[in-house]
């Protein structure tokens, strides 16, 4: 606002003119009212200037003006009335009288500020103007908050205290925390020793709770090595956890299933060392086959570059990578235990099913020392879990490659291409091998002792598959205390060689494998009834 127009707002205020008139500008075309119930204070420079009711100073340009009526308004009752006033009261009442009238703005604070001019401790203007009461002194508030702020710095300063970024403290902690000092439980630390105090560990550069660091460790490796990112979720139970790219509440339900296939071991094994898992065991679950092979590879690029083996130890290593990337499933005991699958395409029940059978392998081959069972022991016992657990049993690991494409008949001999092969049904299971017996076909245990699933010309066929899941059942349910036994002794006898080790445990425990098979035998003729 320049000089002029600031001269006739103080014009306008104390130098009214003592005949009180309203004004009513008129256009010069149509001659209708344009600006009324104003004060108009001078013409000048082709423009003529008038006070409204905030008892501002506004322009018009006179061109526009076809005349001038001189009528009397609020605006020149507000300023005699104003200019009249002798007590801060009248002021006040005055404020009253405007907003009725519809005055606004700095028409209404000029009057309260009049008021406390008359009277600096009247307490509806100042109340009005946002001031309080202060040691009975009226103030706006941040003059009361520096008197309170003064105030408070001169007790202060008199208990010995100085100032410290916005609180007081004693001349000694100020030096330790100018230091960059925290004072946590009455010591002083740097944060970084606040945080560990406080639980947390720090990992990749920030701090997290100590009890997450496992997780923290689990998932971001992984998420690496899958490629999966943050599309590879984790759920974690007392000893499993279960990672993959499934939705969230299929890995919670596998992770039920797998801590009941813990609870249904422990039962079978009660003497299982708290520690047997050594941690947990990872079980990675995807939906296809990609991430499954991208972690494949990034464990053995891992291993490559350990230098961990030579020769042809890293010949084999080699062998068994290519081998797992032609394959959807795979397990392992060392390092760390960990079970890898792919869903599809069989269904999640399937993909349950599988996870118990290898989850497992994984604790035969723990149990009481890090060894391998033979494999008839431990394939039958991760079916005889497999079925209590799940109420099926859909893992077919005896064919080339692992899978189940049903390449074996009855005898073990190959069946045609196309022909589907009814052991691939373990409904009938039983029934077939019944049949088996009665023709003096079944498979023999003797023969069975040596088998594996991998050596050409020496592979564990189905029926085989068969009989151990039956024999494991017949024994457990005979006594499961002597079974318990047997495969604890199978693992811990002297000798380096798995069959070596199961023959003498087998004479300990059973008298030798004929007794074993005629118990098998009575059991299968008898339609698989004993115990039931």
């Amino acid at each position: 606002m320049n000089r002029s127009i600031a001269a006739l707002m103080v014009f306008g205020l104390i130098a009214l003119q003592a005949r009180a008139r309203a004004d009513v500008l008129y256009a010069k075309e149509g001659g209708r009212a344009m600006i009324s119930n104003v004060r108009v204070v001078e013409e000048k420079n082709g423009k003529v200037y008038y006070q409204d009711k905030t008892l501002k100073v506004r322009a018009f340009p006179k061109k526009m003006i076809g005349r001038i009526e001189e009528k009397r308004c609020d605006v020149h009752v507000y300023l005699a009335r104003l200019e009249k006033a002798e007590s801060a009261d009248e002021v006040v009442a005055l404020v009253e009288w405007a907003q009725a009238r519809k005055f606004r703005g700095d028409a209404i604070d000029r009057l309260y500020k009049r008021a406390l001019e008359l009277d600096p401790d009247n307490e509806a203007a100042n109340k009005a103007m946002g001031r309080v009461q202060y040691d009975g002194a009226w103030m706006t508030p941040a003059e009361k908050a520096k008197r309170e702020a003064d105030s408070g710095a001169a007790e202060m300063r008199a208990k010995g205290l100085v100032p410290w970024k916005g609180k007081w403290v004693t001349p000694e902690d100020k030096e330790q925390l100018e230091r960059g000092l925290v004072k946590y439980r009455g010591r002083w630390m740097t944060e970084d020793q606040v945080k560990r105090a406080q639980g947390f560990v720090k990992h990749e550069g920030r701090w997290i709770k100590k009890d997450d660091l496992a997780a923290a460790e689990l998932i971001g490796p992984a998420r690496r090595d899958t490629g999966l990112g943050a599309r590879l979720l984790v759920v974690q139970t007392e000893h499993f956890a279960v990672l993959g790219d499934l939705p969230q509440p299929q890995l919670q339900e596998l992770g039920g299933v797998l801590e009941r296939t813990f609870s249904e071991w422990l039962r079978l094994f009660p003497d299982t060392a708290d520690n047997i898992l050594e941690g947990k065991c990872r079980v990675f679950v995807f939906r296809k086959a990609p991430p499954y092979q991208r972690l494949v590879r990034a464990k053995h690029k891992r291993l490559l570059a350990s230098g961990r083996f030579t020769g042809d130890r890293l010949k084999i290593e080699t062998l068994r990578m290519k081998m797992r990337l032609r394959e959807t499933n795979f397990w392992e005991v060392v390092p760390n235990p960990m079970t890898v699958h792919v869903q599809m395409p069989d269904s999640i029940e399937a993909l349950r099913s599988r996870c118990v059978h290898y989850a497992t392998n994984v604790l035969m081959s723990r149990y009481r020392e890090i060894r391998f069972p033979t494999w008839w022991l431990n394939e039958g016992v991760a079916y005889y879990l497999e079925k209590r657990v799940t109420g099926m049993i859909v893992t077919y690991n005896v064919d080339v490659g692992g899978g189940g494409s049903g390449r074996y008949a009855g005898e073990g001999g190959p069946v045609n291409e196309g022909q589907a092969n009814p052991w691939m049904d373990a409904k009938k299971w039983e029934s077939m091998l019944k049949q088996l017996v009665i023709a003096g076909k079944a498979p023999s245990l003797d023969k069975m002792k040596s088998k594996d699933l991998f050596t050409p010309g020496n592979k564990l066929t189905v029926p085989d598959i068969a009989k151990a899941y039956t024999l494991v059942r017949l024994l457990v349910r005979m006594d499961p205390k002597k079974f318990a036994k047997f495969v604890g002794d199978a693992k811990t006898g002297k000798s380096e060689n798995p069959v070596e080790r199961e023959v003498s445990a087998v004479i300990k425990h059973y008298g030798g494998y004929k007794k074993i098979e005629a118990s098998w035998v009575e059991y299968a003729t008898n339609g698989f009834r004993v115990g039931r």
